[in-house]
């Protein structure tokens, strides 16, 4: 009985913690084919651009091919939803954006901080 009541209490614990701290946005992982969409509900991430790399969380550097945008923070913004790897929505503020990012000219900038 006391195991039974001991699962019930850690499996508990588990979905009131889902609940408080939803699953964590990890910037790194979002590179390759990039759409932009209108519709913030539509977005699997909403993102907020900085001015500066120095309080951004991923700097971008856009690509020119889709091939090339392999790595961390190397995006390739396409027309075509349907090839798309994620759908991101600009927001103005940085308080509703899941993360934030920069823009650098040099790709070897491009990156996780």
């Amino acid at each position: 009985m006391k195991q039974l009541i001991f699962i019930f209490i850690v499996i508990s614990s588990f979905k009131v913690y889902s609940q408080i701290a939803p699953g964590r946005v990890e910037p790194c992982k979002i590179f390759g084919k990039i759409f932009i969409v209108t519709d913030k509900r539509q977005a699997d991430y909403k993102i907020y651009e900085e001015e500066t790399e120095a309080f951004a969380q991923l700097v971008v550097y856009k690509q020119d091919n889709r091939f090339y945008a392999d790595k961390q923070g190397q995006w390739f913004f396409t027309k075509d939803k349907t090839e798309a790897d994620f759908w991101v929505y600009f927001v103005d503020s940085k308080g509703l954006s899941d993360f934030t990012i920069a823009y650098t000219q040099t790709e070897s900038f491009a990156g996780c901080k």
